[in-house]
């Protein structure tokens, strides 16, 4: 017990139990978060997305991001949808969503390992439109130049993450024309 919040851990799969709103409600969450990196394209162009924390989260440069839920029942995909959702305030359905093979691990600002994993999101432009940032970000950009938006970002794990979505949208983008 560590501050009132039970902590429990399975071998191979970490669950930590998280306080939500009232004290006697609890969720347990898995150790696994998604990288999001959304695109769409307008007029034969391809413009990529990213969003900026807030100052209290860092305000750094970033995809969407976000931690798996039970409720997700392991499927990250689902996980995908549910992030865009919350932070970008727009549905979106399983066909958008891409996996790209890349995941990397890391030590959250609480000592805990996380894995986080990769995936590609194709917009449509009555998607991008309807977008609404959360609270959880202060600005949203768009660009055609992979390579500024590459400059924003902080880690190196998400620079990673980024080349490889362009590499890997480009070829989908080709074979669907």
């Amino acid at each position: 017990m560590r501050g009132g919040v039970t902590v429990a851990q399975r071998p191979l799969e970490p669950l930590v139990l998280v306080r939500i709103q009232a004290p006697q409600q609890l969720i347990m969450r898995k150790n696994n978060k998604v990288a999001i990196y959304c695109a769409f394209k307008e007029k034969g162009e391809i413009f990529y997305i990213l969003v900026q924390r807030s100052k209290k989260r860092g305000g750094f440069w970033q995809g969407i991001t976000g931690g798996e839920e039970d409720f997700d029942n392991n499927d990250l995909n689902k996980t995908v949808i549910r992030e865009i959702k919350e932070e970008l305030g727009i549905n979106i359905s399983k066909k958008q969503i891409f996996p790209i093979p890349y995941s990397f691990k890391f030590i959250n600002r609480k000592g805990v390992k996380e894995t986080e994993y990769c995936f590609g999101v194709i917009l449509s432009l009555k998607q991008k439109k309807n977008i609404s940032l959360s609270d959880e970000h202060t600005a949203i950009i768009y660009s055609k130049d992979p390579k500024y938006l590459i400059s924003l970002l902080k880690f190196k794990e998400n620079k990673i993450g980024f080349k490889k979505f362009t590499k890997l949208l480009k070829e989908r983008l080709e074979y669907l024309n």
